[in-house]
């Protein structure tokens, strides 16, 4: 009787603690680097870095009563202990060496301090212009895609932070893989198939459109063909696209989005307009994106003008925007510890702080953008 009894307290217990864990979906926060970081050593450092600033992090954030309500939903999520370093220097290493070969060769008649200052500005620049052309930033993108898909199989959220030239590859992750097309009203749909909304990428991937090099959308001119892969879209969707509702938000940090991506006020280009699906899509379904830069920091541009949410409904022209609890905030008025000099090298070097600016964005983000007091 007595081994009865402990037998099924034990699975009681056991039972308990499984409805517990399915209780509570965990969040994966997956980190990027930046540019200059193309070898061994930079990735170790790189982890070394996350894995000293993600437990700071969790912290401040779990910690925070709106937070807590807000971005984890009254603590049905919780932030993963363990984070994920997603390291892409490797990939504009090969690149970065022939750079150095051609710099070498001109150092014969290049005057030292000329060569020493052109050094210093292509090591620093090169990754981001380098992952700013489309083939590199394609690759690099489906390379993280594969990271969420394999949150998304886990039962796992997911919150991506970019630092400095990682910044560029979270925004146009959401702009190619975020499922803010519905296709369902436009097009060849004779057939009334009712298609999942999908993304940039599985469009393209598809063959229906593709992405001219002046920035223009054209489908494909075939008629008979484009109502054939339009039955198909969802297959493609499904590989192409982030699951709805697997990303809960982006965090920039150090980040010269701004300055790379000046010509997004520019609304004569296709990729512009599409903008507006995407806020679209980030407000209903609750995903953020916030940037923070220390004050100081040379290479942190701030966005203009933060919106709030009849900013949205103007640029945007739709009445559904009460759904949803997603946001746009930049925050660049921390002081950094560092100097000016060493501020954008500064984040991870000072957890505590970086961990606080970041929840008190998203606290003052979300404040803002609702208009809440």
């Amino acid at each position: 009787m007595k081994r009865f009894l402990l037998l099924l307290w034990i699975l009681c217990v056991f039972s308990i603690q499984v409805y517990a864990d399915d209780a509570v979906t965990p969040v994966k926060f997956i980190y990027l680097n930046g540019s200059n970081t193309n070898t061994t050593d930079s990735e170790k450092d790189f982890v070394k870095g996350v894995e000293k600033v993600h437990p700071y992090i969790k912290s401040y954030l779990e910690a925070s009563d709106f937070v807590r309500k807000n971005m984890l939903y009254d603590g049905t999520l919780t932030i993963s202990e363990k984070p994920e370093s997603f390291f892409w220097g490797y990939d504009s290493s090969q690149d970065l060496n022939s750079m150095d070969e051609s710099l070498n060769w001109m150092s014969v008649f290049s005057p030292r301090l000329a060569q020493t200052v052109r050094s210093f500005i292509s090591h620093c620049m090169h990754d981001a212009i380098w992952v700013q052309k489309s083939y590199n930033m394609q690759r690099v993108i489906n390379e993280l895609h594969k990271s969420v898909l394999s949150a998304h199989r886990k039962g796992e959220k997911v919150v991506m932070l970019g630092y400095s030239a990682g910044s560029f590859i979270t925004y146009e992750y959401l702009i190619h893989k975020m499922p803010a097309m519905d296709l369902n009203s436009v097009w060849l749909n004779e057939d009334k198939v009712k298609l999942k909304p999908t993304c940039l990428d599985a469009v393209t991937a598809s063959g229906m459109a593709v992405y001219s090099a002046n920035g223009e959308f054209f489908e494909n001119p075939d008629q008979n063909m484009l109502k054939s892969l339009f039955r198909n879209l969802d297959k493609y969707t499904e590989e192409q696209c982030a699951p709805e509702g697997t990303v809960l938000g982006v965090i920039n940090y150090a980040s010269p989005l701004a300055l790379f991506y000046s010509d997004r006020t520019n609304h004569s280009l296709e990729i512009n307009k599409y903008n507006a699906y995407l806020f679209e899509y980030m407000k209903k379904h609750d995903v953020f994106m916030l940037t923070v830069n220390f004050a100081e920091d040379p290479m942190g541009f701030p966005i203009a003008d933060n919106m709030n949410i009849d900013d949205l409904k103007e640029y945007v022209d739709v009445s559904f925007l009460n759904e949803g609890r997603g946001f746009f905030y930049s925050k660049s008025d921390v002081k950094s510890p560092a100097t000016f000099v060493g501020a954008h090298l500064s984040y991870m070097n000072h957890p505590k702080k970086f961990a606080k600016m970041v929840t008190d964005g998203y606290v003052e983000g979300y404040k803002y953008f609702y208009k809440l007091d």
